[in-house]
């Protein structure tokens, strides 16, 4: 909607008219003198009436996908497209009802000449659901603020706060099927990957015609390509240990973050295995649809049917049908000689020769004793991208737990410059500490 106001218009030729008139009745010359500088003023509000301008208005979020109560960043852009000088414009952004503006203001006032842009920046706290940014009022008011133009702008913006879906981006280690992982290679894709020399058999589509104006040289523009991956989820099954009574244990926590993350995976049209620690029971990876109950079957049938016990999840909320043979954390004395490989075998070099040279690993693993970091590294250097993560079940109740704590987070510090790290805190949902640990890898 737009309207058009002219606020003090006709003062000029109203002080001309009365002037006048009363210079005549008079014969006051000094007076008849002021209607000629009516007539003037009113010449001048003719001459800088608002022209209807032309705006180019857009909002940018970061982050677009927060966590609930994370601070997000509002940039408004706001551009002249037009022929005119546009010396004042003001803008009301239109927030979103429900959040609240923490610093700044989505309230702003520039000038504007032609093919000028301006932008300005406020933080908003946001909150869990979905939340749609309102209609964007603009006003335009001439030199004199004598008249203005109003408008509203329709800038479709939606801030996604929602924490229900897992999901994990996965390094550039990929199958020659497309998929949707950026890979290290440049092809046929949409995001800028590199500009090379120009061959003649490029098509003309892929020609750099800005860096040909500018030097008379053609080169040519490359796409990152998007493909599959080949993931194995790695469940480290050694250790069935709560922090508290009838809490779910680590080996739950790993079976659920893999269950979870194999249907994200497969979701994105990768290549989707199973093994566990230290069994080296094997599920190859597959694609196809079936796949992600092909998962929780394996799980179910190594892991969780073995100690009588499954874990359900939904968000955090679980549900154990049977908590027999759980043992209760008691710190770091005895671990390895009650959980550790058995019959002096080495399950590392046994996973190594099962799971594909060019797969990924995901490690679901508590991370509780030296082993478990000795996997991640030893993998990582066999050549496998490897994504660590690891529920806490360690507590603070006694020593022997205080201890192993620290020890643990001296674990998860040391793995950081070798794979990707996701240190979960079961009291939340996987998903939140997925999309803190991917905004540390991509910062």
């Amino acid at each position: 909607m737009s309207e058009r106001l002219n606020a003090r218009g006709d003062i000029g030729i109203w002080v001309a008219l009365v002037a006048g008139a009363v210079g005549v009745v008079t014969g006051n010359t000094a007076v008849f003198m002021v209607a000629v500088v009516g007539l003037v003023y009113a010449a001048y509000e003719a001459a800088a009436s608002v022209p209807e301008p032309e705006l180019t208005i857009t909002r940018a979020l970061a982050p677009e996908t927060p966590l609930p109560g994370q601070e997000v960043e509002v940039t408004v852009t706001v551009r002249n497209d037009g022929l005119d000088y546009l010396p004042d414009v003001r803008i009301v952004d239109g927030v979103p009802d429900r959040l609240r503006v923490t610093e700044g203001s989505p309230r702003f006032g520039t000038t504007l000449d032609v093919d000028e842009s301006a932008s300005f920046t406020y933080t908003i706290t946001a909150r869990r659901g979905e939340h749609a940014f309102g209609e964007t009022t603009v006003v335009c008011r001439n030199l004199t603020g004598g008249a203005e133009y109003r408008t509203t702008a329709e800038i479709e913006t939606e801030l996604d706060c929602s924490t229900d879906a897992e999901r994990l981006d996965m390094p550039p280690q990929t199958l020659p099927q497309s998929g949707r992982v950026q890979a290290d290679a440049a092809g046929e894709g949409v995001a800028f990957y590199a500009i090379r020399e120009y061959q003649s058999s490029d098509p003309m589509s892929r020609i750099d015609w800005n860096r040909f104006a500018r030097t008379n040289e053609l080169a040519t523009v490359e796409f990152q390509e998007t493909k599959a991956a080949s993931v194995v989820l790695l469940v480290d099954a050694r250790h069935p240990i709560a922090a508290e009574p009838r809490a779910p244990n680590a080996v739950q926590y790993c079976t659920y973050a893999a269950e979870r993350l194999a249907t994200a995976l497969l979701e994105e049209e990768n290549h989707v295995g199973a093994a566990v620690f230290d069994s080296c029971a094997y599920l190859r990876p597959s694609a196809d649809r079936v796949q992600a109950r092909r998962v929780r079957e394996f799980l179910l049938e190594e892991i969780g049917g073995s100690d009588g016990y499954r874990a359900t999840a939904e968000g955090t909320d679980w549900s154990v049908s049977d908590m027999s043979g759980q043992r209760f954390f008691e710190g770091i004395d005895g671990i390895e000689q009650r959980y550790g490989v058995a019959d002096g075998g080495n399950p590392i070099k046994t996973l190594k020769r099962s799971i594909p040279s060019e797969a990924q690993i995901v490690f679901c693993s508590p991370l509780l004793d030296d082993t478990a970091a000795d996997v991640a590294k030893r993998f990582a250097a066999y050549g496998h991208a490897v994504t660590l993560v690891t529920p806490d079940v360690t507590g603070s109740e006694t020593p022997g737990a205080t201890l192993e704590s620290l020890d643990r987070d001296d674990r998860v510090d040391d793995l950081r410059s070798a794979v990707r790290v996701v240190d979960w805190e079961p009291d939340q949902p996987l998903s939140k500490a997925l999309l803190q640990a991917m905004e540390g890898w991509s910062a």
